[in-house]
Formats: C-alpha cells, structure tokens, sequence
C-alpha cells in the first residue's frame, strides 16, 4: 500500500504557497496519506530534460503549475514538453485568467489536464486528488482479488485432502515417507541451517530469517532493557505497543482476503482471521493507512 503522496508545485510566490501549501498537506493527512511537497519557483527548474527522459516525473501524484510565472517559460512551452515527452501524471494547470490555460490547451490538443482559477484551486485540488487516491485503493482492491483467489485456491486443496487423506486412496500412497522427506527432515534442515547463521554470524545473522513476529518481539525486548538510552524509547514502545494487531494481524487478514459485494453494492474485501470475521472498505483503508503511517513514523523517529 502506497502511503506517500508526491506533489510537484510549480509557483513563484512565496506567501501563496507556504500558506496553501498546509491546506492541502492537511487534506492528503486527512485522507492516511504522507504529504511530500516540492516545490519549483519556475518551469526552468522543471524541464531538465535528461530528468523529464529517465523518470517521465512518475514519482509524483500530482504537478500543480501556475501557467503565468514570471521570469519562466510560458504555458505553451510546458504543455508542449509534456506533450513530447509523454508525461501521463496528472497536472493541474492554474491562473488568475483561466481562459489563457483553456485556450493553449485546446490550440495544443493536450489531454488529461485540469485547470483552475487561482481563487478556486484548493476546491480543484481536493477533487482531483480524491481522483489519484481511488486509483491506489483500486489497485488495493486488484490485490485482494488476487490474494482472495489465490486462498480460496487454497481452500479447495485442503478441502480435498481432507476426503483423500480419510479415503481408501491413501492407501497407495507412502504417506510416513512424504512426511518424513517433506516435513520432518526439512525442518531439521532449516533447524541445522539457523544454527549455523548463528554460530558464524550470532543473533545478526537470524535477524533476516526470523518472522515478522518474532522480530518486533526482539526489538521490543531489547529496548525494554534499555529505556534509558533514549529519550524516545519509551513513547516508542507505548506507541509500537498494538504493532502485531495494526500491522502484523492487518497484513495476515490481507492474506486470507477476498473481494465480495455488500448488500449495498459497495465492493469490499472479506477476510476470516483466527476464526473471527473481517471486512475492509474504503474507511477502513484510511485507517489502516493511518496506523501504518503512525508505525512509521515511530520507527523513524526511533532511528534518530
């Protein structure tokens, strides 16, 4: 799941920018998104072309382009560039004479361009994002498709072991023998394997092999030992404290999830987890990015 959000904002102005600016950092926060603004003050500073030929600008969400810099080039050169370049990131163009950008765009015949009056682009801009983020929680959704599918794959192996195992068929098969080959003798394989990382490389070298459980568990259990040696430690375990429910637990649902249709047409995903039934829908996602962003930012902070 994608949670930062990157927005390229092309303007001259400094005021006008620091002040918006925290609008609509507010309006991605608002929506469980990390806001990553950067700021150009001219198109100059933009169309680097060997820049605009190796990332196409994909990095960003959004570019936001005031058509009327001073001191920069004009309107027609960054449409034409994009155009040339086959820039497909979603643009907002704006202006205190909207008329300028609707008439350059039409005469270039460019595509897939918003635009807005100066006074009116916070509004534009919140509608045009909500646009952006459908898209990933689209891709959310293609996912739990996938991942859906794949479980109830799953599902049906294990539904038809379960009448295999207790059939006469089983009788033809070396059962003791696939047990020992395939379960047993792997896990004292894997057993030898992790003893050996850590006889050569001590606990550093299990770190990497360890589940995802059992690292946070040895993190926490380090730094509890050792609360003194940074302010920070503290708060960071009160905080990393609900990580297995709001992380682990959130990324093994997704694993057992499947996409259904409620009875009020939405789509959402339906997981069952440890015998407990999960729904996920589009609040939900914004939760969940919510948590996922504070677990963040409480590890990054810890690094510090």
């Amino acid at each position: 799941m994608k949670l930062n959000y990157y927005l390229l904002w092309v303007e001259d102005d400094d005021s006008w920018f620091e002040t918006t600016s925290e609008l609509f950092k507010e309006t991605i926060l608002d929506y469980g998104f990390n806001p990553i603004i950067e700021r150009k003050v001219s198109l100059d500073e933009v169309v680097v072309v060997e820049e605009i030929v190796a990332s196409g600008l994909k990095k960003y969400d959004i570019l936001l382009i005031d058509f009327n810099l001073k001191d920069s080039k004009s309107g027609d050169s960054i449409i034409d560039l994009l155009r040339d370049k086959d820039i497909y990131t979603d643009i907002i163009f704006y202006s205190s004479d909207k008329s300028l950008i609707l008439e350059s765009v039409s005469k270039h015949q460019f595509e897939g361009v918003y635009h807005s009056d100066r006074k009116e682009v916070e509004d534009k801009f919140i509608k045009v994002f909500k646009t952006t983020i459908k898209k990933v929680e689209e891709i959310n959704s293609m996912r739990g498709l996938i991942v859906g599918e794949t479980s109830e794959l799953d599902a049906l192996i294990e539904e038809h072991l379960s009448v295999y195992i207790q059939s006469p068929y089983i009788d033809s098969f070396d059962f003791n023998k696939y047990i020992d080959e395939q379960f047993f003798l792997k896990l004292e394989s894997k057993l030898t394997f992790l003893r050996g990382c850590y006889e050569k490389e001590g606990l550093i070298g299990l770190v990497s092999h360890l589940e995802a459980i059992r690292k946070w568990e040895l993190l926490r259990g380090i730094l509890k030992k050792n609360k003194n040696v940074k302010d920070f430690i503290t708060e960071f375990l009160s905080i990393n404290a609900s990580y297995q429910d709001e992380v682990i637990d959130v990324r093994n649902k997704f694993a057992h999830a499947k996409v259904e249709i409620s009875e009020d047409g939405r789509e959402v995903l339906k997981a069952q987890f440890n015998g407990n039934d999960f729904e996920f829908d589009e609040n939900e996602f914004k939760k969940i990015r919510e948590k996922l962003l504070t677990h963040r930012n409480a590890l990054l902070k810890l690094r510090e």
